[in-house]
């Protein structure tokens, strides 16, 4: 879906209490990031969909809200429990002198990331994967580009945290049909929110961190710009990148900042989007205008990827169509609809399971 004005954004619970703490609106782009992030349809899902409302009306922008530097408006709140399910939730705070075109003062919230315990202390960033007696090993890259012509992009987590490196890669490979595969590649690890262990900090930024795109932004300018410059070299160098899961998020983020620079060109390089949690026809897009190429690769699937591409506004699909079809008829038929309700509403559209 494409960005919406806060002018347009719903209500997020009906059990909201009148008069009761700050108003709390939503994103209604955000049905299918809530759904992968939160999932009311089991209790620690629900609880944490509660916490929400409560902690939002009545805490937003407090001592434990991280805040943006520069902008006095933008804050995050951690809320649920680190051992079963966390989640940090991104919001604007408009007071009642705001000048900006919205539903009126309250708390808008505009993007949700997961968290995944790291309790291992798994590395994060960029490594250069060798096979070696039968195992994957990863060294980090220090340089910050690529030393080979593979890149994989993703992370994975078990019941006890984030998978160690070793078996990420198996894993990898293993979802685009290439689980024979032992020629080195390089490798960037990239949970979207780690959680690097439960002991309390003082404040937020201390205890949790978030990977940007900045980071990958500066690993494909410094690999293109080498590659160009490169002496020993007759022609670039082609690079495939796979693409796995939630790191589509990162992808995108990363793709829009090159877009906006404009100095860079991804002509050799071919984007493998295996399973997107996000939407697949922006990341094609993106990648196109680049003079990259870009391939939906079926190997493998997710049920979060299924709920993405059902809310894709590029894709013609008949899922696709059906979920609008829905979305709309909800909202016309209840104008005032809360978002708690629209997605109760779309129901099995909705389904992870």
């Amino acid at each position: 879906m494409a960005a919406v004005p806060l002018s347009n954004y719903l209500v997020y619970s009906s059990e909201a209490k009148e008069g009761v703490g700050r108003a709390v609106y939503i994103d209604p782009s955000l049905i299918a990031t809530f759904t992968e992030c939160v999932d009311p349809t089991c209790e620690v899902g629900r609880n944490v969909a509660i916490q929400i409302q409560q902690q939002l009306s009545s805490t937003a922008g407090g001592v434990k809200s991280g805040q943006s530097v520069g902008d006095a408006a933008e804050f995050y709140s951690d809320i649920g429990s680190i051992d079963q399910r966390c989640v940090r939730v991104f919001y604007r705070i408009l007071q009642v002198e705001s000048t900006e075109n919205s539903r009126g003062p309250g708390v808008y919230i505009h993007d949700i990331k997961r968290f995944q315990n790291n309790s291992a202390g798994t590395g994060i960033g960029l490594f250069r994967m060798n096979h070696e007696a039968g195992s994957w090993r990863g060294a980090a890259e220090p340089q910050g580009t690529l030393s080979t012509n593979i890149l994989r992009m993703g992370s994975q987590a078990t019941s006890s945290g984030l998978m160690e490196l070793d078996e990420l890669a198996d894993e990898l490979l293993e979802a685009s049909s290439q689980a024979t595969y032992k020629t080195d590649f390089n490798l960037y690890h990239c949970p979207l929110a780690i959680v690097n262990n439960g002991k309390e900090y003082d404040t937020p930024e201390k205890r949790f961190k978030i990977l940007s795109p900045e980071d990958l932004t500066d690993i494909l300018t410094k690999t293109v710009n080498i590659n160009r410059w490169d002496s020993k070299s007759v022609a670039q160098k082609s690079y495939t990148v796979y693409c796995y899961a939630d790191a589509s998020k990162l992808l995108q983020g990363a793709l829009e900042r090159l877009g906006r620079a404009g100095n860079v060109s991804l002509s050799k390089f071919t984007f493998e989007i295996i399973a997107p949690h996000s939407p697949y026809s922006q990341l094609e897009k993106l990648v196109q205008d680049l003079g990259g190429i870009a391939n939906l690769n079926s190997s493998y699937e997710t049920a979060p990827s299924s709920i993405y591409q059902r809310f894709d506004t590029g894709s013609t699909s008949e899922d696709t169509i059906t979920a609008f079809n829905k979305y709309r008829e909800l909202k016309k038929k209840t104008p005032n609809i809360t978002f708690s309700e629209l997605w109760r509403g779309l129901g099995g559209v909705l389904a992870l399971n």
